[in-house]
């Protein structure tokens, strides 16, 4: 069997805005719904997560230059980052885009090209602008749609030919679930629930079209964020719920991303509310008309359904551990084979190209005496995955390429800096950037495309 992987394959990671960029007092830059996290009895308090921390981050913003040399060290052919509409728009409907922000990313998009790396732009990764959740309640309103496409000409135009990869929104299948944290409110019911979905779909449909028509030679993609969901026992009961679970929020939102369209898998969640009357004449044909070029994928592990759980609980519960696997620290099922079961059935049922957005593992970091950090777990959950993934590949699975998460060590969600994904450390008081053991392990995988996956980094 080819052991390679394809030439031109392409190896990287991702960050994004919310928890890596920071600098949110810089360049008139507005307010988003992740700068203002309170709790209001269904969320997350400063206390339980430091919300306050989202401010600074990782501290990119002062951090630019310094952080894509340490790609470009590595050798990163592809980055994937997200834009922070308020960066651009403040407001998110402002009659000019806001310059500064503008320059920032022709920044960061011009060090990349210092080191030839292919950028992938995620537009929106849950930091709505705050004034548009106070002015018509974000994507609740059908106003969001035009908003947020405006946004997305600007950027389109303005970078046109130096971004190849967009991704609109960055976990669409997750966002109408926990509404309140994605787009900064909270859905009060199944109808409020679907408005929210369908109206970033339409989005979606519409940005493929946009960015197609301000830049030919740009490829657009919807991303899936899932698990491999396997029953807690052969108990027909539970594979119904894993399959139920799978078709709602896996393939019922790829359909939509693949197929442009509104399959029984994503209808049936809907199946107790009317949702024709929640939808305008020609919305159907909207997403029907969309322009998609890849599917890109996101994975971590593999979860458990059982019958005693609803569908979205099966996707929310990410610590029901399987006795057949590790778990990390925060109790996720490490799974490698997963991944490779997660990539063979999408590719199967869409026959689309996927680019893997993000891949990885959390875990504590320590800093030695002698300033290393030997992070050979992280090792050897990514080296077991690209060996499952290179399988995929055999089978004959067309992968545009493969992202980790993260690139550096990123302000996690909740558990701030206390859980890392990153290659490179980043002291959470001085903001002091070091290279960690998997860092000269990736810089091994990526020159000699996937063949060496050996832990005898020197270091």
């Amino acid at each position: 069997m080819n052991k390679k992987f394809p030439t031109g394959f392409l190896w990287g990671s991702s960050t994004n805005a919310q928890q890596f960029e920071g600098g949110r007092n810089k360049d008139a830059v507005g307010l988003s719904i992740a700068d203002v996290r309170i709790d209001d009895g269904k969320g997350m308090t400063h206390e339980d997560s430091n919300y306050d921390m989202f401010q600074v981050a990782s501290d990119h913003y002062h951090h630019l230059e310094e952080d894509i040399d340490l790609y470009g060290e590595m050798g990163f052919q592809i980055y994937r980052f997200s834009m922070s509409w308020t960066r651009i728009f403040p407001c998110g409907n402002d009659e000019k885009p806001n310059q500064a922000g503008l320059d920032f990313y022709n920044r960061m998009l011009t060090k990349l090209e210092e080191y030839n790396i292919q950028p992938v732009c995620t537009l929106y990764a849950y930091d709505l602008p705050l004034h548009l959740v106070e002015k018509y309640k974000g994507f609740l309103s059908r106003e969001c749609i035009d908003d947020f496409l405006n946004y997305v000409d600007v950027v389109s135009k303005y970078f046109k030919g130096r971004i190849k990869y967009y991704v609109p929104f960055n976990e669409q299948n997750t966002m109408a679930m926990i509404s309140k944290y994605c787009v900064g409110v909270q859905a009060n019911n199944l109808e409020e629930v679907f408005l929210i979905d369908h109206h970033l779909n339409l989005a979606w449909a519409k940005a493929t079209k946009l960015i197609h028509q301000n830049d030919a030679n740009a490829k657009v993609g919807g991303n899936v964020c899932n698990t491999c969901i396997y029953p807690a026992t052969c108990n027909p009961l539970d594979i119904e719920k894993a399959d139920e679970s799978e078709r709602a929020f896996g393939y019922g939102y790829a359909d939509i991303f693949a197929r442009r369209k509104y399959s029984l898998s994503y209808l049936n969640k809907y199946k107790d509310i009317d949702i024709n009357t929640l939808m305008e004449e020609g919305d159907l044909d909207i997403i029907a008309n969309a322009q998609p070029d890849f599917l890109s994928l996101t994975y971590y592990m593999s979860t458990l359904a059982s019958a005693s759980e609803g569908v979205g609980d099966t996707l929310l519960n990410t610590t029901q551990g399987n006795p057949y696997t590790k778990q990390t620290e925060w109790g996720w099922n490490i799974d490698a084979y997963g991944f490779k079961r997660f990539l063979v059935n999408f590719y199967e049922r869409y026959q689309m190209p996927i680019l893997i957005l993000e891949n990885g593992l959390g875990h504590t970091d320590v800093v030695e005496a002698n300033g290393t950090i030997n992070d050979d777990y992280r090792i050897e959950y990514l080296s077991e995955h690209i060996k499952r993934m290179q399988e995929a590949i055999e089978f004959g699975v067309e992968i545009i390429g493969y992202c980790t998460w993260s690139a550096t060590d990123l302000y996690s969600t909740h558990e701030g800096f206390e859980k890392r994904y990153g290659f490179v450390y980043v002291n959470g008081k001085t903001f002091e950037r070091k290279r960690k053991k998997s860092f000269y392990w990736y810089k091994k995988v990526i020159a000699s495309n996937g063949e060496d996956l050996r832990n005898d980094s020197v270091y």
